[in-house]
């Protein structure tokens, strides 16, 4: 069956910068070693998304709608259904005084923070220090080679998939999921209670369960708190 809005699925995706052919996104660890964007802190793996619900950019998202399993296509995406286009008031000047007294010395293409913005330094002159903070992939048209490699039926699963999206810092297979009468109750793996976006992360699967799956009509998270082993013997003796 072809896919559709609603659909549970891991993809693979390689994406380019249409006019230069630089890649600048995988999820395929080879690919990223060949063309130098390898972190050994990401782990390349098929990406879980649902399909129609913004969890990639829209013209990738756009063109899952209508593919099979095991289907491959190359899809070229324009900039308003990329990463935007550039947005000229996003560029600004600033004195160069404001870089120096924080002991910074700019050039361009030097990246900076101002006012948690984060931009690239553009120019250098006059005393003057131009910075664009438009994203970097902003007006670039772009190609996406994209095959879908599963697509998940089951309820659990399913939930499971949200969890491993959202909560991409605790391996989805350590969550314990019970469904019943409507309801999921999720027991989350240990290190879900000490990552400060746990709680973000939990609005998100929430969401996504609600707009996307039907038969849940509530979803209740539990943090489980086990006395470790060696303290519970020395509680005995």
């Amino acid at each position: 069956m072809v896919l559709q809005k609603g659909d549970f699925v891991r993809i693979d995706y390689i994406g380019k910068i249409k006019e230069s052919g630089k890649v600048f996104d995988t999820t395929i660890e080879k690919v990223a070693k060949e063309h130098g964007i390898y972190d050994e802190k990401i782990d390349f793996k098929p990406a879980p998304i649902v399909v129609g619900a913004n969890h990639v950019i829209k013209g990738l998202d756009e063109a899952l709608v209508g593919l099979e399993v095991g289907e491959k296509k190359i899809v070229e995406i324009p900039p308003e259904k990329g990463y935007g286009e550039r947005d000229p008031k996003l560029i600004k000047v600033f004195p160069i005084r404001e870089f120096t007294k924080r002991g910074l010395k700019p050039y361009p293409g030097m990246r900076v923070e101002i006012d948690g913005k984060i931009g690239k330094v553009q120019s250098v002159g006059g005393g003057r220090v131009r910075v664009d903070f438009n994203y970097e992939l902003a007006g670039k048209a772009l190609e996406y080679e994209v095959i879908v490699k599963e697509k998940i039926n089951k309820l659990e699963e399913k939930i499971r998939l949200l969890l491993e999206l959202h909560m991409p810092f605790a391996d989805a297979n350590t969550h314990e999921i019970k469904i019943e009468d409507g309801k999921a109750r999720i027991i989350l793996a240990d290190i879900a209670k000490i990552k400060s976006n746990a709680m973000l992360a939990k609005h998100l699967v929430a969401k996504d369960v609600f707009n996307f799956l039907e038969e849940i009509t509530t979803i209740e998270f539990v943090d489980v708190f086990k006395k470790p082993e060696k303290q519970e013997k020395q509680a005995k003796s």
